[in-house]
Order: structure tokens, then C-alpha cells, then sequence
């Protein structure tokens, strides 16, 4: 094969970043549409199968990077040039605002969610600094996976996609309550700039990246071959 054109690679962000937005967001809200609560479970369910879907599908074009807190990691551990990650971002930000703008079209502003938000332990909303420490953790943890298996040659061929949704969804079944378990900015941002909590994109942004920071110069310090 060729080396893949640039807008390939940015068709494929794009769209997987619209279908992880699109297909998780609507599920909340699919979910809540009588009024009640989407059970964690089908939250976890929705965002991990789909990224395995997307993730595989983009992995040999783009890379699958489908966050924009995966890219900038990998550009933290040099893995991508800044330009190619700036356009990569771009990408991935206009596929998920893409995503949650028709479903705010389909749905109305009265049943339209599914913007990950700080939780409560008891009743205690979160701080931001509480949020950003579980976004840091659940991301550290998510790029620790992409680093196993999609980066590291040890890996078996093929789990990435389905190693990487596994992680997002036990992710989710942990951190959904507390911070509604973002660990990507565009997927935060696709559906808050529909529903007026921009606000709070700034915690969204932090948390996971430097979580996604961490967990790359981690794997790659402590344990990658030193000639991948």
C-alpha cells in the first residue's frame, strides 16, 4: 500500500469522531426520552462498542486516533508532526460538533443531552479540581491501552479496536457517575455546545489531556522497545 492521503486520514478522524459522538451521545438520550435515567451500563455499552468499530476501521488509515487528547499525546512522545496533529484536531472537533448538531436537530432542545458533566458523591457536586483528577486518571488509563495495543509491536495483531473500547467502557462504568467519564474533548464539546455548558469544556480539556500525556510518556519511557 501507498502512504495514505492527508484527507483520507482526515475523512476517517472526522468521521469516527462523528460516530462516537453521534451513537454515544444518542443513546443517552434515546435512553432518557421517558423521562427517567440511561442506565451506566448502556452508556459504557454504546461509547465502548462503537470506538472498538471506529478505532478498527480508521487504525490503518489515520491510526484511530478519534481524541483529540490521543493525539496530542501522541505528539508529546513525537509519534506525529504538529502540523499533521493540528489537523487531525480539527478533524475530530468538526466530526463531533457535526454529530451533536443532528442530533439536536432530531431531538429539540427539550429532549437533547448526553454532555458528560460533573456527578455528585452524595451531595456534594464535584469541584473542578475533583473532575479533572478523574479525567486525568480514566484518560491515563485509556492511553495506556492505546499504547499496549496499538503501538506497542508486542501486542497480538488485531485487538486494538476491541482493547481500546473494552478500556473506554470499563472507564465509563467507573467514572460515568462522577464526571460523566469524557476522556476526549471533542466528545465533550460535540454535544456542550448544544446544550450551553461550554463552560465546563475548559475541565474536559485538561483532564484528559494531560491524562493521555501521562500515559504515553509512561508506556514509552517504561516499557516500549526502545527502537519502536
Amino acid at each position: 500500500m501507498g502512504e495514505v492521503k492527508m484527507e483520507s486520514k482526515l475523512v476517517a478522524e472526522a468521521i469516527g469522531t462523528f460516530a462516537l459522538t453521534f451513537i454515544g451521545a444518542g443513546a443517552i438520550i434515546v435512553g432518557s426520552l421517558d423521562g427517567g435515567s440511561t442506565p451506566l451500563l448502556t452508556v459504557a455499552m454504546a461509547h465502548g462498542l462503537v470506538l472498538a468499530v471506529v478505532v478498527s476501521a480508521t487504525m490503518s488509515i489515520s491510526g484511530g486516533h478519534i481524541n483529540p487528547a490521543v493525539t496530542l499525546a501522541f505528539l508529546a512522545i513525537k509519534k506525529i508532526d504538529s502540523t499533521t496533529a493540528g489537523a487531525y484536531i480539527v478533524a475530530q472537533l468538526v466530526g463531533a460538533v457535526l454529530a451533536g448538531g443532528l442530533l439536536f436537530t432530531i431531538y429539540g432542545e427539550a429532549n437533547f443531552g448526553g454532555t458528560p458533566a460533573p456527578g455528585s458523591i452524595g451531595e456534594d457536586v464535584l469541584e473542578p479540581t475533583q473532575v479533572i483528577l478523574v479525567e486525568v486518571v480514566l484518560t491515563f488509563l485509556l492511553m495506556f491501552a492505546v499504547m499496549g495495543t496499538a503501538v506497542d509491536s508486542r501486542a497480538p495483531a488485531g485487538i486494538a479496536g476491541l482493547g481500546i473500547g473494552m478500556m473506554v467502557a470499563a472507564d465509563i462504568l467507573m467514572g460515568g457517575p462522577l464526571t460523566g467519564a469524557a476522556m476526549n474533548p471533542a466528545r465533550h464539546l460535540g454535544t456542550a455546545m448544544f446544550e450551553g455548558l461550554v463552560g465546563d469544556a475548559w475541565m474536559y480539556w485538561v483532564g484528559p489531556v494531560v491524562g493521555a500525556a501521562l500515559g504515553a510518556l509512561v508506556y514509552n519511557q517504561f516499557i516500549l522497545e526502545e527502537d519502536e
